[in-house]
């Protein structure tokens, strides 16, 4: 790993220079030939980047390392990144703002590659602890970019529709890439896959009495040391995120209706409606009650 001064000055690309629906900020830029890109770049969205043919190097922050056919990372807003060398690099960004184009998770967060790829991965990248991307095989790669053809058709065709079914497609490529991830975690990548594995059990049994020593075995780790890599990437402990997991779930809950405010608190684990209620409005600013009535 080299280790690169930071740069003074770095430009920052708006969303409004990139995404010309500012409703629907989802977009496909191929760059069949990439060159050499001395002047670091960051976002105020998020760049999912297939690598499709060739091979370079790729600075993140004061990182760099080499990417080749195959390599998959995403780009996390505000980071500073570009490829200063390059030999017929071929790549496809998918860019999204995540704060403008939100994707149901569903079952997906059950997955532990899904957290990999998408939330982990790139933070503990940005703080410099360890290199680890995802690497599809060409069979893999393949299918792949069948379906970020179909999305970029309806983004640049526009027909009516279009959005359900352009966003339908991107479920389709995080989907298949946090299987993918699930399924092919990289050498060296244990602290990746310790924290995954923790958030993907908290999103399988948050409605269960849930203890920090049952995440730190379902992860193969010590409680110690999940508690510094919930700090480290999560920015909160593990019981603090469980809590806000569980009242991100009960919000889910009292939005659709028909449960009371007690069904709704023993739905997502808590034992104490008033001590749901509290940390309710704690989290939300607002009572079960009167985030039901909007």
């Amino acid at each position: 790993m080299v280790r690169l001064a930071a740069p003074k000055v770095i430009h920052r690309m708006r969303s409004v220079e990139v995404f010309p629906d500012p409703a629907f900020r989802l977009r496909v830029m191929r760059v069949p030939m990439h060159g050499s890109g001395p002047t670091p770049h960051a976002h105020e969205f998020e760049e999912l980047v297939l690598i499709t043919g060739g091979r370079g190097m790729h600075n993140i922050g004061s990182e760099s390392y080499p990417i080749d056919a195959g390599e998959v990372f995403v780009v996390l807003r505000g980071m500073s990144h570009h490829y200063p060398e390059t030999q017929g690099l071929s790549l496809i960004n998918i860019l999204y703002d995540p704060r403008r184009f939100r994707v149901p998770r569903a079952d997906l967060a059950a997955l532990p590659g899904y957290h990999a790829l998408f939330e982990v991965e790139p933070r503990l990248r940005q703080r410099e602890r360890f290199q680890n991307r995802l690497k599809l095989p060409l069979r893999e790669l393949g299918p792949l970019l069948g379906i970020v053809a179909e999305m970029e058709r309806e983004l640049t065709e526009r027909s009516p529709g279009y959005r359900f079914l352009a966003t339908a497609h991107f479920e389709r490529i995080v989907g298949f890439l946090a299987r993918a991830y699930t399924h092919t975690a990289a050498p060296g990548a244990r602290p990746v896959t310790q924290i995954s594995e923790a958030l993907a059990f908290l999103e399988q049994h948050y409605a269960e009495p849930v203890t920090v020593e049952d995440v730190a075995e379902a992860a193969g780790t010590s409680p110690t040391s999940l508690y510094r890599l919930f700090r480290e990437v999560v920015g909160r402990s593990p019981i603090d995120y469980l809590i806000h997991l569980r009242i991100e779930k009960a919000a889910q809950l009292l939005r659709r209706g028909g449960l009371r405010v007690g069904e709704v608190s023993g739905a997502v684990g808590f034992n104490d409606s008033n001590y749901f209620a509290r940390q309710f409005r704690s989290v939300t600013g607002r009572s079960p009650r009167e985030y039901a009535r909007g």
